[in-house]
């Protein structure tokens, strides 16, 4: 088995890896249905087959527990509450958008701070040179 091969397996790798990502990627579309009256806010897994959820029923929210076997309302969220929920969401979608923003420009930040670092590190081993 030579190189040429490897590199041929390692390329049909790759490329079966992006294909099956892009296929999830659009089954999932399809698989979800779209409610206008019952939104799951959040899933949170507990276990393999549970997870603890804020679902919208309309106006209300609700914590739930869910599992594969059963579903049951754990708690009707007051409304203090709900709008609690709600602000955290926001917040949360803001630190999201904030750091998409941001990321384009995260590597120029590290290229920028490792040629920092070089040249510090030039300029110490200069002034080495002149004080022996």
């Amino acid at each position: 088995m030579g190189l040429a091969d490897i590199g041929q397996m390692l390329l049909a790798l790759g490329a079966t890896v992006l294909l099956a990502n892009f296929s999830l990627k659009k089954l999932n579309k399809y698989s979800h249905s779209t409610s206008e009256v019952i939104k799951v806010i959040e899933r949170v897994p507990v276990s393999k087959s549970s997870s603890l959820s804020i679902v919208q029923v309309e106006s209300e929210y609700l914590l739930m527990s869910i599992s594969e076997t059963k579903s049951e309302v754990i708690k009707t969220f007051t409304q203090k509450e709900k709008e609690a929920i709600q602000k955290r969401l926001i917040q949360s979608r803001q630190s999201k958008e904030m750091a998409s923003k941001i990321s384009p420009y995260s590597k120029q930040v590290i290229k920028i701070k490792e040629t920092i670092l070089h040249k510090a590190k030039q300029f110490e081993e200069q002034r080495r040179e002149r004080n022996t």
